[in-house]
């Protein structure tokens, strides 16, 4: 197979839904493939000093415990992180490396760095990673047909 371990950077939104749902069909091929599932909790100076970690905290900790939920599911092996830091995309290349992974597949809402293609995360992790990055993207909404 020509990946053996997978980062899936996941946050529950619906981009990085469809990048946990590539990266399984892609470990699907192969039960010996590891799936490394990664939730990041973006610290902000501004929001600790307000008081506002703690629900932070607990919003991650959610989403953590959906993911080893998940993970509990698979038939491939899977475990999962719960990285915390003020740069997600360090966090991300830096748990790939630290894991051996081969792959990392993410999720992008477009909201910033290449404007309509990539968000800030994605586009600094494409840039900066020397192993291979897949974006998982949803198709486009359309209006309805009539």
């Amino acid at each position: 197979m020509w990946c053996s371990k997978i980062l899936v950077a996941y946050d529950g939104s619906a981009p990085s839904k469809k990048a946990l749902e590539v990266a399984c069909s892609i470990a699907a091929q192969d039960r010996s493939i590891e799936l490394v599932l990664v939730h990041v909790l973006k610290l902000y100076a501004s929001l600790i000093e307000a008081g506002v970690e703690n629900l932070l905290v607990d919003e991650a900790n959610a989403t953590r415990e959906v993911l080893e939920s998940f993970a509990d599911t698979l038939s491939n092996p899977a475990h999962v992180h719960l990285l915390k830091g003020s740069s997600p995309a360090d966090l991300l290349l830096r748990c790939a490396r630290d894991e051996g992974c081969d792959l990392i597949v993410m999720g992008s809402r477009g909201k910033g760095g290449v404007k309509g293609y990539l968000g800030s995360i994605s586009y600094a992790v494409v840039q900066q990673s020397p192993i291979t990055v897949l974006i998982a993207k949803d198709a486009p909404e359309t209006g309805a047909e009539g």
